[in-house]
């Protein structure tokens, strides 16, 4: 909306933020809020609103206000959220099933792609903020400022209760929705517990980490609590499940075993026909599910991500309303391509075992790998066999081509003699990571130097290659070569000799560099390694490009041990140089 054509709003908006004091919070959720609405009177019925006026009100009246604005469904969500403590970080994803589970988000909405419509509408108006820096590598998350949080406890009319601050209780048996700490609360002392028969979540907090969970909780606490629709075991040390404990919640829509030690599932889990979402990531010593998931008629969304499965149950495939499948692990054996190719809802992570089971293109056609648009990251593994012929390997590889949306790409033990061309096609716009490893028939490398994103490469055991040539950086694109990457790594290439470099600058990003076990790679002057830019001297003109390495690791390569310390290049924090 252009404000020039709205000057009458301009006014009002200093009107409204006088009335917010300077307080930022108050600033930023208003902002959020004023910004859906383009029409002056909309803008002057937040000017003159009562609350402004509240006498000793706890809550800021901005954030009152902005709560006030939301439609009946994102008010239910917003106090939903209630049932997280103050600075406890959660993902978007853990709110969304949540709300889900309870039926706060409309059925024509619980597609992915609505749900998080949700969630970014409450983010647009400061009711959710972003953590800055989440102790778990790249995983997004949120919290509420201490002043959201009490505006959602007000909301929620006592309906959301946390265990640790609990009055007694009376409380607790008015609460639908409970949250406790997993660090503070003695849970299997909580005898009220056994009173709340119209409870519907019951979510464990853990700040730190998980706890073993006592068998008397899940034999005699949890069987009572009928009525529960989202259920969280996550993080407890030892959770046995038994039989019992799934013929007495039928109404579960939504369990949460990631992050335990379960070893198996109870096979009466396949009758938990509402069951929607069923979350078992990190669930590593979890080998297999039960035999009749099939039932699981409402499954939505599950989750098998970094468990040790040693293969994906094929049977999945006949749940017809599994919208999303998690960290999915196909071996090739008795099973099909087809079977694979019947998964339509693939999200996250897939590996695909076992490839020299494929015995032509049109097995692997099957597949139908660029149809799944939600796979980002793909791992082809063959096992150590010899190629019948490396063309039909070729072409089998050339119709496992991922669809353009993957970001990360590991292929291993590929037993052709070369690439398909897709391997190094720009339209990977999103492509940031590659793994080529033992692909040891492999005499040349692509023109990898053509993906536009690509951050992270690594090239290991491909004993064919003697040389890296031109090839390796490609031509048709107008940018340098490498122009993206920060991190190369060559290791226990047994027979590569040469390194060709074209001194056009390419890796003008890269800050980190290994090369590893290369016994056989030979640079014959310390100004030829110059001249490659992974060390710089003025004495011998450096070019631009790879002056911004800031980590060398050079170990077992006996031709390139010998290098000048004074040459090293300024930015260079940690070097290992090392004969094997």
């Amino acid at each position: 909306m252009d404000p020039m054509g709205h000057l009458e709003l301009e006014e009002v908006g200093k009107q409204i933020a006088a009335k917010c004091k300077g307080l930022p919070l108050a600033l930023k959720t208003l902002a959020g809020m004023l910004r859906s609405k383009s029409e002056v009177e909309g803008w002057k019925h937040i000017l003159r609103s009562e609350i402004w006026e509240l006498p000793h009100h706890d809550i800021l009246p901005a954030l009152m206000l902005s709560y006030n604005d939301l439609p009946a469904h994102l008010k239910r969500c917003f106090s939903y959220c209630a049932i997280f403590p103050k600075d406890y970080a959660f993902r978007k994803e853990q709110v969304i099933h949540l709300w889900i589970a309870n039926g706060l988000i409309l059925q024509e909405d619980r597609i992915i792609q609505d749900s998080d419509q949700y969630f970014l509408e409450l983010r647009s108006r400061s009711l959710f903020e972003r953590v800055p820096n989440p102790s778990q590598g790249n995983i997004e998350k949120f919290l509420m400022h201490d002043l959201v949080n009490d505006l959602a406890q007000i909301a929620s009319s006592k309906l959301c209760i946390r265990l640790e601050e609990s009055q007694g209780s009376h409380m607790l048996e008015k609460g639908r929705h409970l949250s406790y700490s997993m660090e503070s609360i003695d849970f299997e002392k909580l005898t009220p517990l056994y009173k709340l028969k119209h409870l519907r979540t019951l979510l464990p907090i853990s700040f730190q980490h998980g706890a073993p969970l006592s068998k008397r909780v899940l034999h005699s606490i949890l069987p009572r609590l009928t009525s529960l629709r989202a259920l969280s075991l996550s993080n407890y040390w030892t959770v046995e499940l038994l039989d019992a404990l799934f013929i007495k919640l039928k109404l579960l829509r939504f369990l949460d075993l990631s992050r335990t030690a379960i070893k198996r599932l109870p096979d009466s889990i396949c009758a938990l026909y509402n069951l929607e979402t069923l979350l078992l990531s990190h669930c590593d010593h979890l080998e297999e599910l039960p035999l009749q998931m099939e039932k699981l008629i409402n499954l939505h969304h599950l989750d098998i991500s970094n468990t040790s499965f040693l293969e994906m149950p094929l049977h999945l495939s006949k749940l017809k309303s599994l919208h999303v499948l998690m960290g999915a692990k196909l071996l090739l054996g008795g099973s099909s391509m087809e079977d694979l190719g019947e998964l339509h809802n693939l999200y996250g992570s897939l590996s695909i075992l076992e490839l020299q089971n494929v015995v032509d293109r049109k097995d692997a056609v099957k597949a139908k790998m660029r149809e799944k648009n939600h796979v980002e990251r793909l791992s082809l593994k063959w096992s150590e066999s010899s190629a019948d012929n490396s063309q039909t390997e070729r072409d089998i590889l050339d119709e496992l081509r991922p669809h353009t949306n993957i970001k990360q790409l590991q292929i291993t033990g590929y037993r052709g003699t070369k690439f398909p061309n897709w391997l190094a096609d720009h339209s990977f716009l999103k492509l940031v990571k590659l793994s080529l490893s033992k692909c040891r028939d492999c005499d040349s490398l692509p023109a990898l130097g053509q993906l536009p994103s690509l951050k992270f490469l690594s090239i290991r055991e491909m004993h064919q290659i003697t040389k890296v040539t031109e090839e390796f950086y490609g031509s048709s694109s107008s940018k340098k070569p490498f122009y993206s990457l920060e991190k190369l790594e060559f290791a226990n290439m047994s027979e590569w000799k040469q390194w060709h470099v074209l001194g056009n600058g390419e890796f003008p990003t890269l800050s980190h560099l290994s090369i590893i076990n290369c016994p056989e790679l030979s640079l014959e002057t310390p100004i030829q390694l110059s001249r490659f830019q992974v060390i710089g001297s003025p004495k011998v003109g450096v070019l631009e490009g790879m002056k911004q390495i800031v980590e060398l690791s050079i170990i077992g390569c006996n031709s390139l041990t010998s290098l000048p310390f004074s040459i090293l290049p300024s930015t260079l924090k940690r070097i290992q140089i090392s004969r094997c």
